[in-house]
């Protein structure tokens, strides 16, 4: 038995960082976030399972989730906590899309830890 979740917290560790080599971000790495050119802000989700439910559901489901959600300004701030590569499937996105943890280091929601989708996130390169 020992053995066994011996066993088990072993591969519970090494999935996530088996996940995060093949995200476009890493943890500590400084973005901003911005959506598509259509519309740029970026939807903050308070857990990874309701950023991926949020992406599966139907019309009503997601909009039934929304409360669980704020909404970002295009050009804001973070630092990646996590990522976890192609975690989030939809019938709109052509392949899985990355799920990444951040906190928010600009605007109204400085300070807190959301879940967005890797490809709202963008590297930021200070001058």
């Amino acid at each position: 038995m020992r053995k066994a979740c011996a066993f088990l917290i072993v591969c519970w560790i090494l999935v996530p960082v088996q996940a995060s080599a093949d995200c476009r971000v890493h943890r500590g790495e400084h973005v901003v976030l911005y959506s598509t050119t259509d519309d740029p802000s970026v939807l903050m989700w308070d857990s990874r399972a309701r950023l991926r439910g949020y992406h599966a559901a139907s019309f009503d489901e997601a909009q039934a989730m929304l409360p669980h959600a704020l909404l970002a300004s295009p050009g804001t701030h973070g630092d990646v906590v996590t990522c976890l590569s192609g975690y989030v499937v939809s019938p709109l996105f052509a392949s899985p899309d990355d799920a990444v943890g951040v906190t928010i280091s600009s605007g109204p929601a400085k300070g807190i830890v959301r879940w967005v989708l890797g490809s709202d996130v963008r590297p930021f390169h200070k001058h």
